[in-house]
């Protein structure tokens, strides 16, 4: 059916709107999938009336505008409105429905209007389990100095050839940090070029760090995929989805040495990853450059994945980059800090990008319940977390060698971490005043060591890191069906926290 176009007076006064038209066509998605919904009665059902608009625009006015822009175009003969359009999802299905069901355009046109309401919903970060290593408390599984985390029942043990997470995931990962360098980050300014490329084109393999975030989205995406008992080479759109979450897991790594950019800048650090850090090889001002330079790369990027709730979702990391290294120079100019604060602090700097890339290679799998979306986030937060702590941890315990920096680098940098924050419990009265100089004063790290050895600082750090390792453990398990690639998530967990470097 056709038809009836607004007069051309009315065009004129109302520009604004049409551009609004332009953007909802490329913003909103309605598209039944089942072919019966395409009945001629269904096209008949629209409706579209000329109407006269006030210079005001008026809200309402403008979603009926939006709404019959809609219409129109839905209305066509040649209308490639109903075509697949992979924008809130894979292949036109959005991520907020069942296939089967068509999208409510009311609640969409009022997504669209009520720009400022999330997507996903803030997490509260209120629960941290830090009952669980005090010194009061009965600890489960960790008796004897043992600080290895528990395995859940029907997880298979760990075997090289079978659930080895790193074995499991070398298909898909080994050559990410080429793929960026060469394909993805390139730029006429041959120092920028270079300073970008620091990390992800080493000789040696070092500068490509250990590359857990990436494994972590590529052995998520296949455990889900064998959740839903599909193969990759069984239809043209699992391909196409297990290569929007590969460039996810590429985003990812991105975003997370762009971070490092930036963090050894702050710091003023001298090495990151056994090579001297990017500073130091080019500058505050080009490695500054270079990190913003990877921000937007990562971004253009994830803009061309065209999910919604996948952009919101890695859009907040990087806001959280930014809160978590806002707290942290609050905390180095007072010296102290408390633990809930400092953990949440961590999360922003380091569990955020876990748990959101594990959230969004969740979202890109298109048929994931809301369970298993939230349990991909719960996995990637706690392992985050517990990743951090036991970064904590191995700065007491290691050397140049192991850990790719200086030993007691934080201490040295006035940082109060989470075994000097365990120690402040029991030795507060000595100790507090060295945390608040930044242990500036000749003796203050022989003290602050002395208290974290009596203390047990280091252990409890351990220790509240294989808590959050089984939480995490515990949400994969629980929302996945048993297969070699869920069993290697948790071998993740296991490793990240019995780890050396």
């Amino acid at each position: 059916m056709s038809a009836p176009l607004l007069s051309r007076g009315t065009r004129q006064r109302t520009s604004v709107i049409n551009a609004m038209r332009r953007a909802a066509d490329s913003a909103i998605l309605y598209s039944p999938t089942n072919v019966n919904s395409r009945s001629p009665a269904l096209m008949q059902s629209f409706v579209v009336s000329q109407r006269c608009y006030s210079s005001a625009l008026p809200i309402e006015t403008i979603k009926e505008s939006i709404k019959s822009s809609l219409l129109e175009q839905a209305s066509k003969k040649d209308s490639t409105f109903w075509d697949a359009k992979p924008i809130n999802g894979i292949n036109g299905q959005s991520l907020h429905h069942e296939h089967n069901q068509t999208v409510d355009i009311e609640q969409r046109l009022s997504d669209v209007v009520d720009v400022d309401t999330p997507i996903n919903k803030p997490d509260p970060l209120d629960e941290w389990y830090l009952d669980a290593v005090s010194p009061h408390a009965a600890l489960n599984g960790f008796a004897a100095g043992n600080v290895s985390p528990r395995i859940p029942e029907g997880v298979a043990p760990l075997d090289s050839q079978i659930n080895d997470p790193f074995q499991l995931s070398r298909s898909d990962v080994h050559d990410i940090s080429a793929t960026i360098g060469k394909d993805l980050i390139g730029t006429d300014h041959p120092v920028l070029n270079s300073a970008a490329r620091y990390f992800f084109n080493s000789d040696d393999g070092r500068g490509k760090g250990k590359q857990v975030r990436p494994v972590m989205v590529m052995l998520l995406s296949r455990a889900m995929m064998h959740t839903d008992h599909q193969s990759e080479t069984s239809s043209p759109r699992l391909t196409h989805i297990l290569k929007s979450q590969r460039r996810l897991a590429e985003i990812t790594e991105m975003i997370h040495t762009a971070s490092l950019f930036h963090d050894d800048v702050i710091d003023d650090a001298d090495t990151r990853r056994g090579q001297p850090a990017a500073h130091k090889a080019f500058g505050n001002k080009m490695a500054i450059l270079a990190g913003d330079y990877l921000l937007a790369r990562a971004s253009i990027c994830l803009a061309r994945l065209r999910n919604v709730d996948v952009v919101e979702c890695m859009s907040t990391v990087i806001e959280h980059l930014v809160r978590g290294e806002v707290l942290q120079i609050k905390d180095s100019r007072t010296g102290v800090a408390d633990m809930e604060g400092y953990l949440r602090k961590n999360f922003y700097k380091t569990a955020s990008l876990m748990a959101n890339s594990c959230k969004s290679a969740a979202l890109l799998g298109g048929n994931a319940s809301p369970e298993v979306v939230d349990a991909a986030y719960q996995y990637g937060k706690h392992i985050g977390v517990a990743f951090q702590l036991i970064d904590d941890a191995l700065d007491f315990e290691g050397s140049v060698a192991s850990l790719g920096k200086p030993a007691l680098a934080d201490l040295n940098a006035g940082l109060s971490t989470a075994p000097v924050l365990f120690a402040a419990e029991s030795h507060g009265q000595e100790l507090i005043p060295a945390m608040a100089r930044k242990f500036k004063e000749h003796g203050d790290i022989d003290l602050a060591l002395r208290c974290i050895d009596e203390a047990d600082g280091v252990k409890r750090t351990k220790q509240l890191a294989a808590v959050h390792a089984e939480k995490a453990m515990d949400a994969i398990v629980t929302a996945l069906e048993p297969s070699p690639y869920r069993d290697s998530l948790v071998h993740l967990a296991c490793r990240v926290v019995d780890r050396s470097r």
